[in-house]
């Protein structure tokens, strides 16, 4: 069903939420979940946004999707994150324990600037990919992220 509304730009529409353009919700799940996560303290609760705009206007299918896949994608970054947290963990531990490759303290620095690299590729590669969505969205397009953007639209459009 994606396949073929990609190719096709969807009508103008308005939210239930105070009768916004459709674009608008569309911009304040994805950039509204995305840049809080960003924020210390409010990371924690910024999937809320998308998940609440997908709950006022599931009937409207185009907004539903993208709410739901901007929730799909912070739910996604979370756990890449748990894990990134959990190898710095076990590495700073190890190092502490004189078991990291017997580089000790110098092995778990150089474990701890790795995984901050890679957590944030793993940031601005969410922020890019949450910022087509919206530029998509924003021009009534369907941009189906990757990985996520199947499980909203089985979610959405009730797809087997």
């Amino acid at each position: 069903m994606i396949g073929e509304m990609n190719k096709q730009l969807f009508q103008p529409s308005k939210s239930k939420l105070g009768d916004l353009d459709a674009r608008y919700m569309i911009l304040i799940a994805y950039l509204g979940a995305t840049v809080l996560g960003f924020v210390p303290g409010v990371k924690y609760i910024s999937w809320l946004i998308p998940l609440i705009i997908y709950f006022i206007d599931k009937e409207n299918k185009f907004i539903a999707f993208h709410a739901i896949q901007a929730f799909l994608l912070e739910v996604v970054a979370f756990v890449i994150y748990i894990i990134i947290g959990i190898i710095t963990a076990v590495a700073l531990v190890g190092a502490a324990f004189g078991a990291a490759g017997g580089l000790g303290v110098f092995g778990a620095g150089v474990a701890s600037i790795i995984t901050i690299v890679i957590a944030l590729v793993v940031g601005i590669g969410i922020l890019a990919l949450a910022i087509l969505a919206a530029v998509k969205g924003y021009r009534y397009e369907i941009y189906e992220i990757p990985l996520v953007g199947k499980w909203a639209e089985k979610i959405v459009f009730k797809t087997a």
